[in-house]
């Protein structure tokens, strides 16, 4: 019984994430609001990549997330890991190549218990990107992971981040 509700639970949620992080980004500027209802944009296509050769990343400080392939470099920044159901919770993102701002694109993937449960957005930036996202009340107690997949110069860097969304 359990294991169903959980699962219907996640179909509940996946759906609610359906909007999530759906602005667009104007030219020149890398600033988005993300919001749960009024999408305007499809979700993006994803292409699967074995999870094997994507290094990890590591929380460097608090609500600060590195991931690193050779030179590249990808760090995000959270406002914290129990985010307000419909309030802004701030997100930032920096992508370098031998220290230097690179071209590069970052989707978003939601994650309970390992499983990516929905996918959404797709926004492409040079160097830096902020977006402000609202979780919607469906996350409200799911020990989630929100994953930023940020592709730069053909490497692939996932940056998680545990959330759990208060009420």
């Amino acid at each position: 019984m359990n294991a169903l509700r959980a699962t219907g639970a996640l179909v509940i949620l996946g759906v609610a994430l359906g909007g999530c992080g759906s602005g667009s980004s104007k030219a020149g500027s890398n600033t988005t609001r993300a919001t749960a209802t009024g999408a305007t944009q499809p979700p993006a296509t994803t292409t699967r990549r074995p999870t094997a050769t994507i290094p990890p990343s590591r929380e460097i400080a608090p609500g600060v997330v590195l991931a690193s392939s050779g030179a590249l470099t990808a760090t995000m920044r959270a406002s914290t890991h129990h985010p307000h159901v419909n309030r802004h919770w701030p997100i930032g993102f920096v992508v370098t190549r031998g220290g230097k701002r690179v071209k590069a694109e970052v989707r978003y993937q939601y994650l309970f218990a390992g499983q990516v449960v929905a996918h959404r957005s797709h926004y492409t930036f040079m160097g830096s990107f902020h977006d402000i996202f609202t979780w919607p009340s469906s996350a409200v107690g799911f020990p989630l992971t929100f994953r930023a997949v940020i592709n730069a110069g053909g490497a692939t860097l996932n940056l998680d981040y545990p959330v759990q969304v208060v009420g």
